[in-house]
């Protein structure tokens, strides 16, 4: 009967830890293109994070898919290790690689370059102190392509590689 007891008052402080716990909030803060070569396009996808609890919080995994008016344009993942502090707000960079072919299906359909519209999704794999917890995120905005990335200046460096000497 003493067991029984111990177990139930073991069980019932276990379950008062996880009500301590409380989950993340992960948001978009932006997307910048960082460059541009001849294999694709490198974006970064810049998430803050805001560990609501006193005590640190760790990322382990993050896995990603970035779609460009309804394309699939990239998924991956970071094993990147970061800290999140207890009771702050934290920024991570995603890496992201577009390739050219991608980016010419985009040109095909047209769309208005100022408002060019994307869904992210993200899922961070968080260390907690009861395991690991899965942190979604889910965002659609538009996007503007900065005009060093549009179709008429890649054209002008082109010209300019290839044009009289």
């Amino acid at each position: 009967m003493k067991r029984f007891l111990l177990l139930i008052m073991l069980l019932s402080g276990l379950s008062g830890c996880a009500a301590v716990v409380t989950s993340p909030k992960v948001r978009l803060q932006q997307i910048n293109p960082t460059g541009i070569d001849s294999a694709g396009l490198n974006i970064e996808v810049n998430l803050l994070v805001n560990n609501p609890n006193r005590f640190d919080l760790t990322l382990q995994d993050c896995s990603y898919t970035l779609q460009v008016a309804g394309l699939p344009f990239s998924s991956g993942a970071t094993h990147q290790t970061t800290l999140f502090p207890g009771n702050k707000e934290t920024q991570i960079k995603i890496p992201v690689r577009i390739r050219h072919a991608d980016l010419l299906e985009l040109l095909k359909r047209q769309l208005d370059l100022d408002h060019t519209p994307y869904h992210l999704t993200a899922v961070l794999q968080v260390d907690t102190p009861l395991g690991v917890s899965s942190i979604p995120l889910d965002h659609q905005g538009q996007l503007p392509i900065p005009p060093q990335y549009r179709p008429d200046a890649a054209l002008q460096r082109l010209k300019s590689l290839f044009g009289p000497r």
